[in-house]
């Protein structure tokens, strides 16, 4: 049966140091990730992506993004998955915390949390006024540089994403990302994380499997009640991070998995590596499975090993849930985008210029995942190389000056689109990395 195998990272925490100074004492434990990792997806696999949870850096700094994109691109090329094939959220640890102490953004911050505020309606009013959802963002401007490159930034039109990754049986595995540190500062405590439900409203589909990515779990939230009813109600498979400790837990049919911790803080107690596989597949004409991998750190053998479930010995712990007729075949499984109703989302920031003609009776969008490997390939090159393409091209005027890395590509691609030349913009792009591809899919359009 074919299926989706993904990889469910949290807390990674990388810092300036992380794989470059001799003090590095995580090194090793990243090492015997990648290593079991490779062996898990050799016996399960090939493995469609890679989900992270929050907590990408630790301090929300621009060099621990670069370390922590290096890291990723590794891991995928290690497991054989494409490396634009990441999806992330923000942790706590993603927020810059100097900038959360500007006047303006913490008054913001306080007038959410004030006891008997209305969070929804806090958030609403701030981020749909240009200056005060740049002040509310602000704190993110690291992290949503990183996530543009996998298509994940958020912004005050858009501050959760949604995907799906399709079955080859045309049942859609429907994930959202959740931003759960909008509202994210020093004074951090328990029942002060606010999400807003606006976030957590999935609306049931017929043939769709919810899966939602958010880095606090529903017991850190200001407004849990709200986000538990949707959560309960239709999200099949929810991830967490923050926790440093790994946690399974079956909720109304449910299944709720908190990753545990990468890089752990060494000075907390019980100090654990932890990460998932998951694996999704049709077992028959109206059920869909899931199969839950739990990878824990062995301190006496240094090493990662499989969570036994005591009951039966066996190396993963098994659901199914019913009610989703197999629909019409499509080639393979895939990554397509998704509208979602009062939300600007899409499989990618770019205006798909290869789209195969879709039918009335189609529900989604071709996979863009040629967009999606240029616009990965494109951000994750140094800004004076991006630069130098943009000139080749000669598409960019004196008013795109100051557009940040992801509004510089979307204006970019969308110009080459009109012009017919994204086979130039995928040629230029690809020949200033060390590993260019070997075909050019947008070959046609130049």
């Amino acid at each position: 049966m074919d299926k989706l195998v993904l990889v469910h990272l949290s807390d990674i925490h990388f810092t300036r140091a992380s794989g470059v100074s001799v003090h590095d004492l995580d090194k090793n434990v990243r090492n015997e990730l990648v290593l079991d990792a490779t062996k898990v997806a050799n016996e399960i696999g090939p493995v469609t992506g890679v989900l992270v949870t929050g907590d990408i850096a630790f301090s929300g700094k621009q060099v621990e993004y670069d370390r922590a994109t290096d890291w990723l691109r590794d891991f995928c090329r290690a497991i054989g998955c494409p490396a634009e094939n990441v999806w992330v959220v923000p942790g706590n640890h993603d927020v810059d915390r100097e900038k959360t102490k500007r006047k303006v953004t913490r008054t913001f911050h306080q007038g959410i949390r004030k006891e008997g505020s209305d969070v929804d309606r806090e958030l609403r009013e701030i981020l749909s006024d240009e200056q005060s959802a740049a002040a509310l963002l602000d704190p993110l401007t690291e992290y949503n540089t990183f996530a543009g490159r996998f298509g994940c930034s958020i912004s005050a039109g858009k501050h959760y994403w949604e995907r799906d990754l399709k079955l080859a049986c045309g049942t859609a595995i429907r994930l959202r990302g959740l931003t759960s540190s909008l509202v994210s500062n020093e004074e951090d405590k328990r029942t002060g994380i606010v999400l807003g439900v606006a976030q957590a409203g999935v609306e049931r589909a017929p043939g769709v499997l919810h899966m939602t990515l958010c880095h606090h779990p529903p017991d850190w939230l200001r407004d849990n009640d709200a986000v538990e009813d949707h959560l309960k109600s239709k999200v099949h498979i929810q991830l967490f991070g923050h926790k440093h400790s790994q946690r399974l837990y079956e909720i109304n049919g449910k299944v709720r998995l908190v990753a545990g911790a990468m890089h752990p803080e060494r000075g907390e107690g019980g100090w654990l590596p932890t990460y998932n596989f998951l694996e999704i597949s049709r077992r028959d004409s109206e059920r869909i499975g899931l199969r839950v991998y739990q990878r824990q750190w062995n301190q006496p053998d240094t090493n990662f090993v499989a969570w036994r479930n005591p009951d039966n010995g066996k190396d993963h712990r098994e659901f199914l849930w019913a009610g989703f007729p197999a629909a019409t075949k499509v080639a393979t499984p895939s990554v397509v985008s998704h509208e979602a109703r009062g939300a600007e989302v899409t499989a990618s920031p770019l205006i798909s210029a290869v789209a195969t003609t879709v039918t009335a009776k189609d529900d989604a969008m071709p996979a863009p995942n040629n967009e999606r490997r240029l616009t990965y390939r494109f951000l994750t090159l140094p800004f004076r190389h991006q630069i130098t393409v943009a000139k080749n091209l000669d598409v960019l005027t004196d008013a795109d000056r100051g557009l940040s890395d992801e509004a510089l590509f979307r204006v970019l691609f969308k110009r080459a689109a009109e012009k017919g030349i994204l086979g130039k913009l995928w040629a230029e792009t690809e020949k200033l990395h060390d590993d260019p591809a070997d075909c050019n899919p947008f070959e046609a359009s130049k």
